[in-house]
């Protein structure tokens, strides 16, 4: 029988946060809290999901949960996460770990003290797409990877069409927005291409959107393989675009999310397998990984994003984010 906490709590009842509660009520965790300080968020989670909530965290943490996910802006994560982690919470903490590393050796000493689960949000490591460039990395079916190149943008204000993007967090310096730290690619390529030596990039603020934070990024960088890749991100694509070729000795591998396909092309035989991957629900990825959420809880299985593999994302993100932009 599935072990399902007997409680969690959303931290931060924005888009994604609400999402995170609905797939626990569908996964069957019936005691599902919220934290806001905006009391507008926390009367829309009553209205859609009764229970509790709280305006603070402190007020949050004085019914402790079981599980607690960390859902809101980018520059309140890690101290939310130590908070709860101080006491006994597991944790699901939403991508990037946080907007600076103050506070994150503390936060992996404290769960690895505790034993607790924590997994940082890499919703696309669930969606087949990204199961099966894994799976054929893996099984070399490229031979050794030499290069790979990743484009990844939406126009910024079409994320939200709701409210108004130059007040969300993605728009403002103070909560840790911008395209760099905004991306999951940099974290998507470490999974699949390994570990990076080093990288170097650009960022920009084109002016096409009123905003304080970067919104374009060309950056490259040098797995410790030897592989090559290059990553261009934006907020300014007018249609959603994220794509990835990937550049074997063998072979290549290519996705579109416009094509709802991997085209895996190996040169040994001339031909192209095609494995069909549609984009279908995009919540069917999202309830997929709180399910791997959950069975972490139960103690069956590690983190996919462990808060320590998060952290090396992290600090390469801000260092990119804090070099001299144009």
């Amino acid at each position: 029988m599935r072990f399902i906490p007997l409680k969690a709590t959303v931290f931060g009842l924005g888009s994604i946060g609400m999402r995170h509660a609905r797939n626990l009520k569908s996964l069957g965790v019936e005691n599902v809290a919220g934290m806001d300080p905006n009391a507008g968020r926390r009367q829309r989670f009553l209205d859609e999901h009764g229970g509790e909530t709280a305006e603070t965290i402190e007020e949050a943490l004085s019914s402790p949960p079981d599980l607690a996910v960390i859902a809101s802006p980018n520059r309140f994560h890690v101290e939310q996460a130590n908070a709860c982690a101080r006491i006994g919470c597991h944790l699901l903490i939403e991508k990037p770990l946080g907007s600076d590393v103050d506070g994150v050796d503390e936060l992996i000493s404290e769960i690895e003290a505790q034993g607790l689960f924590a997994h940082v949000g890499s919703n696309w490591k669930f969606h087949a797409a990204f199961a099966a460039m894994k799976r054929l990395l893996d099984e070399r079916r490229v031979g050794q990877v030499t290069g790979a190149q990743v484009l990844a943008g939406q126009w910024l204000p079409d994320w939200h069409p709701w409210e108004d993007f130059r007040k969300g967090y993605s728009a403002r310096a103070d909560l840790g927005g911008g395209v760099v730290l905004d991306s999951h690619e940099l974290d998507y390529l470490t999974w699949l291409l390994g570990p990076v030596r080093e990288t170097t990039g650009m960022t920009a603020h084109s002016g096409a959107l009123d905003i304080e934070t970067e919104d374009v990024a060309a950056i490259c960088l040098r797995f410790e393989s030897g592989a090559l890749a290059t990553l261009q991100l934006d907020y300014i694509q007018r249609e959603y675009r994220r794509r990835y070729h990937i550049s074997g000795d063998a072979g290549t591998i290519e996705w579109d999310v416009r094509s709802g396909v991997v085209n895996c092309y190996r040169a040994e035989t001339g031909r192209t397998e095609t494995i069909e991957t549609p984009l279908g629900d995009v919540n069917d990825m999202y309830v997929a990984q709180m399910q791997h959420v959950l069975d972490g809880v139960r103690g069956g299985v590690a983190p996919v994003t462990p808060v320590a593999v998060a952290a090396k994302v992290l600090a390469m993100q801000i260092a990119l984010r804090d070099r001299p932009r144009g």
